[in-house]
Protein backbone atom coordinates (compact mmCIF):
# COMPACT_ATOMS: atom_id res chain seq x y z
CA UNK A 1 0.00 0.00 0.00
CA UNK A 2 2.78 2.02 0.58
CA UNK A 3 3.87 1.84 -2.55
CA UNK A 4 0.54 3.18 -4.00
CA UNK A 5 0.67 6.06 -1.98
CA UNK A 6 4.19 7.26 -3.05
CA UNK A 7 3.14 6.99 -6.74
CA UNK A 8 -0.01 8.51 -6.22
CA UNK A 9 1.58 11.43 -4.68
CA UNK A 10 4.83 11.49 -7.38
CA UNK A 11 1.88 11.40 -10.35
CA UNK A 12 0.02 14.81 -8.14
CA UNK A 13 3.58 16.27 -8.14
CA UNK A 14 4.28 15.58 -12.05
CA UNK A 15 0.79 17.25 -13.11
CA UNK A 16 1.27 20.26 -11.03
CA UNK A 17 4.98 20.79 -11.91
CA UNK A 18 4.17 20.33 -15.80
CA UNK A 19 2.77 23.87 -16.37
CA UNK A 20 6.33 24.97 -15.01
CA UNK A 21 8.29 22.71 -17.37
CA UNK A 22 6.50 24.21 -20.21
CA UNK A 23 6.98 27.98 -19.04
CA UNK A 24 10.73 27.10 -20.38
CA UNK A 25 10.80 26.09 -24.06
CA UNK A 26 12.20 27.34 -26.66
CA UNK A 27 9.51 28.87 -28.46
CA UNK A 28 8.05 30.32 -25.08
CA UNK A 29 11.25 31.76 -24.16
CA UNK A 30 11.07 33.42 -27.92
CA UNK A 31 7.81 34.77 -27.68
CA UNK A 32 8.66 36.35 -24.76
CA UNK A 33 11.70 38.05 -26.15
CA UNK A 34 10.39 39.10 -28.82
CA UNK A 35 7.52 40.74 -26.98
CA UNK A 36 9.69 42.69 -24.44
CA UNK A 37 12.01 43.64 -27.56
CA UNK A 38 8.89 45.05 -29.48
CA UNK A 39 7.83 47.31 -26.25
CA UNK A 40 11.77 48.04 -25.12
CA UNK A 41 12.17 49.45 -28.60
CA UNK A 42 10.84 52.85 -27.71
CA UNK A 43 11.52 54.60 -31.28
CA UNK A 44 10.88 51.21 -33.58
CA UNK A 45 14.05 51.30 -35.03
CA UNK A 46 14.49 47.61 -35.11
CA UNK A 47 17.57 48.31 -32.63
CA UNK A 48 17.70 48.00 -28.31
CA UNK A 49 20.58 50.28 -27.17
CA UNK A 50 21.47 49.95 -23.17
CA UNK A 51 19.19 53.00 -22.10
CA UNK A 52 16.44 51.27 -24.40
CA UNK A 53 17.26 47.75 -22.55
CA UNK A 54 17.11 49.47 -19.03
CA UNK A 55 14.24 51.13 -19.41
CA UNK A 56 11.90 48.60 -20.91
CA UNK A 57 13.02 45.82 -18.34
CA UNK A 58 15.33 44.03 -20.04
CA UNK A 59 17.75 43.66 -17.14
CA UNK A 60 19.49 40.20 -17.99
CA UNK A 61 20.07 41.87 -21.73
CA UNK A 62 21.11 45.45 -19.84
CA UNK A 63 23.94 43.38 -17.98
CA UNK A 64 25.40 41.45 -20.44
CA UNK A 65 24.84 44.17 -23.41
CA UNK A 66 28.44 44.56 -24.20
CA UNK A 67 28.75 40.89 -24.64
CA UNK A 68 25.40 40.64 -27.01
CA UNK A 69 26.75 43.60 -28.91
CA UNK A 70 29.30 41.80 -30.31
CA UNK A 71 30.01 44.34 -33.07
CA UNK A 72 30.71 47.03 -30.78
CA UNK A 73 27.56 49.21 -32.50
CA UNK A 74 26.05 50.12 -29.64
CA UNK A 75 22.59 48.43 -30.07
CA UNK A 76 21.59 44.92 -30.50
CA UNK A 77 19.04 43.43 -32.74
CA UNK A 78 16.33 40.97 -32.56
CA UNK A 79 18.26 38.63 -34.88
CA UNK A 80 21.41 39.37 -32.22
CA UNK A 81 19.04 38.48 -29.47
CA UNK A 82 17.65 35.33 -30.81
CA UNK A 83 20.74 33.63 -31.78
CA UNK A 84 21.63 33.98 -28.34
CA UNK A 85 18.79 32.48 -26.88
CA UNK A 86 19.44 29.21 -29.62
CA UNK A 87 22.82 29.05 -28.43
CA UNK A 88 21.28 28.93 -25.19
CA UNK A 89 19.05 25.58 -26.05
CA UNK A 90 21.48 23.77 -28.23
Amino acid sequence: MKLVTKLAWFAAAALILAPAAHANTYEDRLAELRSKFKASDKNKDGKLTLQEAKEGGMSRIAANFSRVDADNDGYVTLAQLEAQLAARFK
